[in-house]
């Protein structure tokens, strides 16, 4: 899969742009903050006190998953970023086709991110949230195989955590246990071995309903706990989902409705104390006034914009940087755009400004050296001189942020076109980027090729695995991974030293 390709795919289906004009009194000062807690960074428009709240649920929440699955309680390498559209006018600005969602996560090249509803449905986001930092919490620290109506199920029972003034509640209830009351089930044969988004909108519901029930059942006892997690790595392996299950429960399927029935009368959830606050120090940074105008259609630039949207896109972007002339914000995000789909000449004069004024402007650096990969990708002919260009602008970058993933991966993929790709230093560099970001489908694509290209097939089989059944990705997408999955199996031979160093830097 290309890189560009890549940037674009999460975005592929979307309608066509809603031109949504700001009011002048929003253009004359932002109200735009920045809160950063211990694991996120959130950006809104709704003042300290909203964002301290959420920003206590998101850590707190952090927190029972951590708890709950006896870990440490490690900061991570990088906040993860979430972005509060203050309307659902103004989510559109991200997401133009999507017309009853109140929040998504969004895993691509461009960034791992949220964004999330504020106002009258903030609670409905913030559940979402849960669901989806459910997701992003098991692909950082657990990567693995999973069943599909696992890895849904699992959230589903966790977006259902509340977290009052001293309690904790999980599992007491959901929403979807109206459905269940009120449908007719599918059957579990069907519900085990099916991806999440597949068939009609009522197979769809019946899949995270039932998911989410027998998710609660399994987990609400801990000999049966204990099974689960045996399953879970036997289908992992490669076993049936289907076919392990009623050892795994101890229910044949022609009893399991009935059993969950049951259960669900009572519905026996957690109740724990709510602990210490882990977010009471935040940081709080006032943005500039032109992120009003631009926060949101930035980060729908950094998950890639259909070819038919893009000049609508462009030319609004145009039209609100330039009411602010040599503001950092407005002229990245222009550069962005131009760069991707407009005037690249352009984009490159601006960010060259930009460093010019900030040799430390991370950013700027990064989105520079893809320029250059893009303008080596467009003149053949000169694209040595484009990728010398683009590394050395990379290199700078990593040095001011080593743990920046997009930096990491984008240098690396600077050097793919060269015999001895990749080098020691360089498999190390692909690997630190899937480390870091694991929910990024093309930096683990990227160290899976370079470990098969260095003949490591385990490594490059248990990278690959988390992919296969990931209830989210395109059915076409998956059985293409499963086909690289056999061949790397075929391909395996008994470990051997790979010769790689410690080395983790990016040559200068």
């Amino acid at each position: 899969m290309s890189r560009l390709i890549s940037r674009r795919a999460l975005l592929a289906t979307v309608a066509a742009p809603v031109a949504l004009g700001l009011p002048s009194t929003a253009l004359a000062e932002s109200r735009w903050l920045k809160a950063e807690s211990r694991s996120f960074a959130l950006f809104g428009n709704e003042g300290e006190k909203t964002l301290r709240e959420m920003a206590r649920d998101l850590e707190d929440f952090d927190g029972l998953l951590r708890t709950l699955h006896g870990m440490g309680d490690a900061p991570p390498v990088r906040r993860l970023p979430i972005y509060l559209a203050p309307t659902r006018a103004d989510f559109k600005r991200v997401r133009p086709g999507d017309q009853n969602i109140s929040g998504f996560f969004s895993a691509g090249v461009g960034e791992v991110f949220a964004v999330l509803t504020a106002g009258n449905d903030s609670d409905v986001a913030l559940r979402v949230m849960f669901h989806e930092y459910a997701h992003h919490f098991m692909m950082q620290h657990a990567p693995a195989a999973y069943p599909s109506w696992l890895v849904e199920g699992y959230a589903e029972y966790m977006m259902t955590a509340r977290f009052k003034s001293d309690v904790v509640e999980v599992g007491v209830t959901n929403p979807r246990i109206g459905w269940l009351r009120g449908q007719i089930w599918s059957p579990f044969e069907t519900i085990l071995g099916r991806r999440a988004l597949t068939g009609e909108r009522a197979d769809i519901s019946a899949f995270y309903a039932q998911a989410w029930i027998l998710t609660h059942y399994m987990m609400s006892d801990p000999e049966r706990l204990k099974r689960l997690a045996a399953y879970a790595r036997s289908v992992a392996a490669g076993g049936d989902p289907v076919a392990l299950f009623p050892e795994a429960s101890g229910i044949p399927f022609a009893d399991l409705e009935k059993t969950l029935k049951r259960y669900m009368v009572a519905l026996p959830g957690k109740r724990m104390p709510r602990p210490p606050s882990s977010a009471l120090n935040l940081t709080f940074t006032a943005l500039p006034p032109s992120t009003d105008a631009l926060i949101l259609e930035n980060q729908r630039l950094k998950m890639g914009v259909p070819t038919a949207d893009r000049p609508a896109l462009l030319a609004l972007i145009r039209e609100r940087a330039a009411r602010f002339p040599g503001d950092r914000f407005a002229e990245l995000t222009l550069a962005r755009a131009e760069n991707d789909f407009g005037d690249r000449a352009k984009a490159q004069t601006l960010l060259r400004g930009r460093i010019a004024a900030d040799p430390a402007d991370v950013e700027a650096l990064q989105i520079l050296g893809w320029s250059c990969m893009l303008q080596a990708r467009a003149v053949p002919a000169q694209a040595a001189r484009w990728l010398e260009e683009a590394r050395d602008h990379l290199a700078a970058a990593f040095k001011l942020d080593p743990d920046n993933p997009l930096v990491l991966y984008d240098y690396a993929m600077t050097r793919r076109g060269e015999p001895s790709y990749p080098s020691d230093n360089i498999l190390n560099v692909l690997l630190k980027a899937q480390a870091i970001a694991p929910q990024v489908a093309a930096f683990r694509l990227g160290a899976v090729d370079g470990l098969v290209r260095r003949d490591r097939f385990e490594e490059a089989a248990v990278l690959l695995q988390p992919l296969l059944n990931d209830p989210h990705a395109p059915p076409e997408r998956v059985k293409a991974w499963r086909k690289q999955f056999d061949d790397i199996m075929a391909r395996r031979k008994p470990a051997a030293s790979s010769g790689a160093g410690d080395k983790d830097a990016v040559d200068g």
